[in-house]
């Protein structure tokens, strides 16, 4: 199992080597690129009487233009287009014939709400097992994991927050301590808090921009620079 989580792309020399790493530095990669998160939407709600949210497009995704897409464009991979808004045969059939998976940021609970209606969750975790690289940017990350929904969830909202699980750790992207909601005390007393309402036995590692989270195997590395934390 090949994965990288990062905070906001692949933005530095130790990020790069480690997504080379992981590719053996292949030079012909059959890319799928993911781009829902990234489409355009406007939240709407809560509904009168609930805590469900609905969105709207409000706009043209324009992935070309980001620097997730250039990069790879760059590397002179071939790059297939895999929005979860597609024909799920169309889709599925995509996905079985690539090298690997990236999965750009955007909105999560959009992008988990997308990927479960394109029923992503039956299969990804087979090609990840079969040897399918896993990129994950931002909002790409929180897919795979058990759950998306560390800072915000609380008790009776109907937003799903519940992810893939492939694997068994937290990477919480874009910390900085100078952020009243993602400093690391205030973290800290959230995962008290969650521990205490639900069952919440994960590591949480506190993705900077530039950091990654780098799985070969059982090795699971944080990386990129500055200081590394986990709670």
């Amino acid at each position: 199992m090949k994965l990288l989580f990062t905070s906001n792309g692949i933005t530095n020399p130790t990020l790069e080597k480690a997504f080379l790493d992981l590719t053996d530095h292949k030079k012909n990669l059959k890319v799928a690129l993911i781009p829902t998160a990234s489409d355009p939407i406007k939240w709407l709600g809560p509904e009168a009487g609930g805590l469900t949210y609905k969105y709207k497009l409000i706009g043209k995704n324009k992935f070309k233009s980001y620097n997730d897409y250039k990069y790879l464009k760059k590397k002179g991979y071939r790059i297939i287009i895999a929005n979860l808004k597609e024909d799920r045969a169309k889709l599925k059939k995509k996905l079985h014939k690539v090298d690997l998976i990236f999965v750009g940021g955007g909105d999560v609970n959009y992008l988990l709400d997308w990927a479960k209606k394109a029923k992503l969750d039956k299969y990804l975790k087979n090609l990840i097992d079969s040897g399918v690289i896993y990129v994950g940017v931002s909002a790409g990350c929180g897919l795979v994991q058990p759950d998306i929904g560390f800072t915000w969830w609380e008790p009776g909202m109907k937003l799903d927050r519940i992810g893939f699980g492939i694997v068994n750790f937290i990477a919480l992207v874009h910390q900085k301590e100078s952020d009243k909601i993602k400093n690391i005390k205030n973290l800290i007393r959230r995962k008290k808090y969650l521990k205490k309402i639900i069952k919440f036995p994960w590591k949480v590692y506190l993705v900077k921009d530039g950091q990654a989270i780098k799985v070969d195997g059982k090795k699971i590395e944080h990386i990129g620079p500055g200081v590394k934390k986990n709670i």
